[in-house]
């Protein structure tokens, strides 16, 4: 299956998540320099299809890391917030290595869920934001798991 689009650049990174109702964070600096981390992560080859944001490590509207930006490409979800004094948080997770993507959500909130073998992810945003990314993710789910066997299978070409 083809990817339907191929992101690389911060300014579209930003730009989709912006257009699709992803989420925006602080503003168009703050994304542009949060998709920024991401964009220089990227492999040479690696292109994103799909990006958001939303309140990293989310327990409650008080326990949470604050806005990240996300991108989900052809290997892997990408994770990265710019802090104060240069300072950055960056995390990955191989498509191969999620064992579930679910929603929660209540009145006010939504709470994405990236399962892992040994723990979870959760990304708090607006419920429309985790509608409208929800939706989108139904749409690409076959792709993400065609992707996420082509990984299983390169690994054991290697060994």
């Amino acid at each position: 299956m083809e990817l339907p689009i191929r992101l690389r650049s911060a300014r579209e990174l930003y730009q989709y998540s912006c257009d699709n109702g992803f989420g925006t964070g602080f503003g168009k600096g703050w994304g542009l320099s949060n998709f920024g981390l991401l964009e220089k992560k990227l492999e040479p080859d690696e292109y994103a299809f799909l990006t958001f944001v939303g309140l990293h490590r989310f327990r409650s509207m008080s326990s949470h890391q604050r806005n990240f930006a996300y991108a989900i490409t052809d290997r892997r979800i990408l994770m990265a917030q710019t802090r104060s004094f240069w300072r950055t948080r960056f995390e990955s997770v191989p498509l191969n290595a999620i064992m579930n993507l679910s929603f929660d959500s209540d009145n006010t909130v939504a709470v994405m869920k990236i399962m892992l073998d040994a723990d979870a992810i959760t990304i708090g945003m607006s419920c429309e934001c985790a509608n409208a990314l929800s939706a989108r993710l139904t749409e690409l789910l076959p792709l993400i798991q065609e992707l996420a066997q082509g990984l299983d299978s390169g690994e054991e070409q290697d060994e």
